[in-house]
């Protein structure tokens, strides 16, 4: 039994973040089992056990709950575990960024975008790139806003394409394409019927979105939208992907709402209408491009005048 000091040690020692730790912790989780992780690894399953729990102490947090049929993340350790993994992927694409710098290599471009690419100008735009500059290497990078806006202070994506704006006055900014804000219904819901939707139709609806961007911009405009003195529209936005919240709303009481492209297909029992304003226009969310101004890359440069061209000021 080990006495305090000894436990204080054994944090100390996972101070700095451990980064072996924290590849332990994701590759336990993705096979919900330390045995099967350290034989992944190549590792004794005692030495990622003590790493794992060093971890934990150091956190003050209980990653996993363990027994003899494995090991299943607690709820606070599926939150981490998931930055973790956000973490170690930015961290490989760093390495790779110093290793190609490191030998001379400028010709890539990191593209951070967080919109579907089954159809719509984000897919029209990296056909474009990789059509006219066939010699560069488009390594793209999907997340949410908070991710790509880290990554963009980061230096490991170069250009990001995000909806709605952000409040940074360090980057540069594009506005580059509108994108029509849908309402999804199921088949037989009543308003499924109309041809023509507008904002106040929607006031009894129960909303779910996911936090996936464009998820929050979304939930942000029908609160704006909706919303009255001593009353709030009902809207939650959960940890679910575009598609499963789709798939919710045919089997559910929900409603969502979707971009035209966001999406990517309708799916049966689903149904898509536009929303309209009260002068008349059909709703829109705006996609901009982001990059920082000290950015020199010449595959950077390359892009921006591809965006010039294509969306002009």
């Amino acid at each position: 039994m080990r006495s305090v000091a000894d436990t204080s040690a054994l944090v100390a020692e996972a101070v700095p973040p451990d980064i072996v730790a924290l590849r332990f912790a994701v590759l336990a989780a993705d096979t919900l089992s330390f045995a099967r992780a350290a034989a992944q690894l190549r590792v004794k399953q005692n030495t990622l056990s003590r790493r794992i729990a060093l971890l934990e102490a150091r956190l003050g947090l209980k990653l996993f709950e363990r027994s003899t049929k494995g090991a299943v993340p607690t709820e606070a350790g599926l939150t981490f575990i998931d930055a973790a993994r956000h973490i170690l992927t930015d961290l490989e694409a760093l390495n790779s960024s110093g290793l190609s710098l490191g030998a001379g290599q400028v010709g890539k471009l990191r593209l951070g975008f967080s919109t579907s690419l089954a159809a719509g100008n984000m897919r029209s735009l990296i056909v474009d790139f990789v059509g006219r500059y066939p010699e560069l290497r488009l390594v793209n990078v999907e997340g949410d806003r908070t991710r790509l806006t880290q990554a963009l202070h980061a230096r490991t994506v170069d250009f990001a394409v995000i909806s709605g704006n952000l409040p940074e006055i360090e980057f540069q900014r594009r506005a580059m394409w509108s994108e029509r804000v849908m309402v999804a219904f199921h088949e037989q819901h009543p308003l499924a019927k109309k041809e023509r939707i507008h904002w106040p139709d929607l006031r009894a609806e129960r909303f779910i979105l996911p936090r996936q961007d464009p998820g929050t911009d979304l939930a942000d405009l029908v609160k704006a939208r909706l919303g009255e003195p001593g009353w709030k529209p009902d809207v939650e936005t959960q940890e679910v992907s575009r598609e499963n919240v789709a798939n919710i709303v045919p089997i559910g009481r929900y409603s969502t709402l979707t971009t035209d492209t966001a999406l990517g297909r309708i799916l049966p029992g689903l149904v898509l209408r536009e929303i309209h304003e009260i002068a008349g226009q059909i709703c829109h969310i705006v996609y901009a491009g982001y990059w920082r101004a000290d950015n020199s890359s010449p595959a950077l440069a390359r892009l921006l005048k591809l965006v010039d061209e294509r969306y002009p000021a």
